[in-house]
């Protein structure tokens, strides 16, 4: 090659998962783990660029940042989390009978989220906090770094936990506790930390490939020679379509068999996560009683971040500015899926002739009445059997002032580009002044189900929301006489 010119070299790349330890028996079974592991070390070697007589490797595959939250604002960014469980329509603040009631009880403050639980004086339960993700998953590589609280009855967790399924159904099993920190003075100390994953058989026999001195099985915890609630820890989770691996400051503590199956033996729902701090409850953290004494406590969390596996150019080494990601060589893994495929209603132009909205909101009198062309892009094979509804409802009050509906699979659409539906819909004036929101949902009857479910959906629309919802607003409408 001659100096001062740049050639790409040839350009490797390979899907693959973990090879697992194991005593080769055979002839094959030696050859077969022989080229898995030079696989493993081919897994990205990429594009090396000759320059100036200096070689630059670059990745070819690897990880891919599809969500994070640093918590630099001076506020919990409402369009990523939740601060409620998902049941009872996305409001339960507590499992059976723990002793927190998760309120909007947490502080952003110098890049750290701070979910705090108080005593509430004269009663026997505690105001707390929590965040779940609207974001929903399959697979990747789960990061945060947490300060832990350190109190007897305390319970932080960070879990993934099933989300709606394509029909708006829940199914539990499956959920991953990539930790659950428990202390209660007896069995679970400071310096232990409980990791586990149940799938169709809920707490089914585990299948360790790799497991560190620190874990102990009968218990799946992790036990430290120091308390773990006095310094920063960063807790790590790949989870791969057939395995999942616990990494605790950078170090593996183990990797084992798993899937992600609902009762029925069928693929769960995608995951959202969960940052919760509970209190108490008879049958763990509050089986020998609560310190109320040293409460409040605080649960912080520095940052989030989740990255996805991808044998394309966006791959890295690192899951964002990481330095403890676990090499991509070693954990990446084969998968067709990153999250559920949902409808995703886009950007209404069209609502009243001769007028058009200005950064999503659309001025209009009340003798205005709403033809409205609904975008929304579907699927491929998406199921045919909803009901697409659109509303018009009062933006401080919440009361619905105008609706229609139409089974998806009857609607007469306009096709656009790029597969997007148009749909109409015929609204009446909205008679009072002021301000409404514009809103759309599809619906789905699922058998053994009283009454219809809304179904997941993306929301890709000017009107600031969380991307995936059971609703989307489209459009704000400012209504003048």
């Amino acid at each position: 090659m001659r100096r001062g010119s740049v050639t790409v070299a040839i350009v490797f790349a390979h899907w693959t998962g973990t090879a697992f330890p194991g005593r080769a028996n055979s002839r094959t079974e030696r050859t077969s783990l022989m080229i898995a592991a030079v696989r493993r070390q081919v897994l990205c070697v990429a594009s090396i660029i000759v320059a100036l007589g200096s070689a630059t490797p670059a990745w070819c595959a690897g990880w891919e940042l599809v969500f994070s939250d640093e918590f630099n604002g001076d506020k919990l960014d409402r369009t990523k989390w939740a601060t409620r469980y998902i049941y009872n329509n996305e409001t339960m603040d507590r499992f059976n009978d723990e002793k927190q009631r998760y309120r909007d009880n947490h502080v952003v403050s110098e890049g750290v989220l701070n979910l705090t639980a108080k005593k509430n004086e004269g009663a026997d339960t505690f105001d707390s906090a929590m965040i779940r993700s609207h974001q929903t998953f399959y697979y990747g590589y789960y990061e945060a770094r947490v300060f832990l609280p350190n109190a007897r009855g305390s319970w932080p967790a960070f879990w993934l936990e099933a989300d709606y399924d394509i029909d708006g159904k829940f199914w539990h099993p499956p959920e991953i506790d990539i930790f659950e920190y428990v202390i209660n003075g007896v069995e679970d100390k400071p310096n232990m930390l409980h990791s586990n994953a149940m799938s169709k058989d809920k707490w089914t026999p585990q299948s360790y490939t790799y497991l560190d001195s620190s874990f102990v099985l009968r218990f799946q915890d992790m036990v430290s020679k120091e308390d773990l609630n006095k310094d920063w820890h960063i807790a790590g989770f790949v989870w791969a379509p057939d395995r999942i691996s616990f990494f605790w400051d950078g170090r593996l503590v183990y990797t084992r068999m798993y899937q992600w199956l609902r009762k029925d033996g069928q693929l769960g729902p995608p995951a959202h996560i969960d940052l919760n701090f509970a209190i108490g409850g008879a049958a763990w953290a509050g089986r020998h009683g609560i310190d109320d004494a040293a409460f409040p406590q605080t649960f912080k969390i520095d940052y989030v971040r989740v990255c996805q596996f991808t044998s394309s150019e966006r791959g890295s080494r690192k899951c964002g500015p990481s330095d403890v990601t676990p090499d991509p060589n070693e954990f990446g893994y084969r998968a067709a899926l990153n999250d559920m495929p949902k409808p995703t209603f886009l950007n209404v132009t069209n609502v009243v002739a001769d007028k058009k909205p200005d950064a999503g909101v659309l001025s209009l009198s009340t003798t205005d009445p709403l033809k409205i062309e609904i975008p929304i892009k579907i699927p491929n094979d998406y199921p045919t059997n909803r009901t697409l509804h659109a509303y018009v409802f009062d933006e401080t009050t919440g009361v619905m002032v105008a609706s229609a509906k139409k089974p998806l699979q009857q609607v007469s659409r306009k096709e656009g580009e790029d597969g997007v539906s148009v749909i109409e819909f015929a609204l009446p004036a909205v008679p009072r002044e002021g301000n409404y929101l514009l809103g759309s949902k599809l619906t789905a009857e699922v058998a053994g189900e009283v009454g219809p479910k809304e179904v997941p959906v993306a929301c890709d629309t000017t009107v600031i929301q969380p991307k995936k919802a059971r609703s989307c607003r489209l459009l704000s409408l400012h209504v003048r006489r």
